[in-house]
């Protein structure tokens, strides 16, 4: 049997309804929870992840809408913050994180507000792959720099 989530690291686990040997069948967060669950499992990687991370880390307990909504609810209030490169991360993250090269860059979950977060610089640099590259290059420098000093 493959790797299995059994959300130990979560305050308030999802209820097991049934379990045995080979199956484990839990009750759905509701929406609320569902919330708390991926801020949580943001801040416990200490990074921001991408959607596929948290679909993999959330696979069989909800669906790929009931994620989207739980994320662009969380998006919303600003507790967190669609990154450049697509990722996602803590309002407090998005200082210092340091863009991930990109396969492919899909559409944002809120398009205003990512206008508004990052169109400026997109604008600038005229594209998002150069407004990436030019965060990463800046951001590493000023990495080094202060591990230098």
């Amino acid at each position: 049997m493959g790797e299995v989530n059994t959300f130990k690291d979560f305050k308030k686990k999802p209820k097991v309804i049934y379990e045995d040997e080979e199956v484990m069948v839990m009750r759905a967060p509701s929406d609320e929870e569902l919330e708390e669950m991926v801020l949580a499992i943001i801040e416990s990687r200490g990074r921001p992840l991408t959607w596929r991370e948290l679909r993999k880390e959330l696979s069989g307990l909800v669906g790929e809408d009931r994620l989207r909504k739980a994320l662009l609810k969380l998006i919303d209030k600003d507790l967190v913050v669609e990154m450049i490169d697509g990722t996602f991360g803590l309002k407090d993250m998005e200082a210092t994180y340091i863009p991930r090269r990109m396969k492919k860059r899909v559409r944002p979950l809120s398009p205003k507000k990512f206008r508004v977060k990052w169109g400026p610089l997109i604008e600038a640099r005229g594209s998002i792959s150069a407004a990436i590259q030019y965060l990463k290059e800046a951001r590493s420098k000023k990495l080094s720099s202060t591990t230098v000093n």
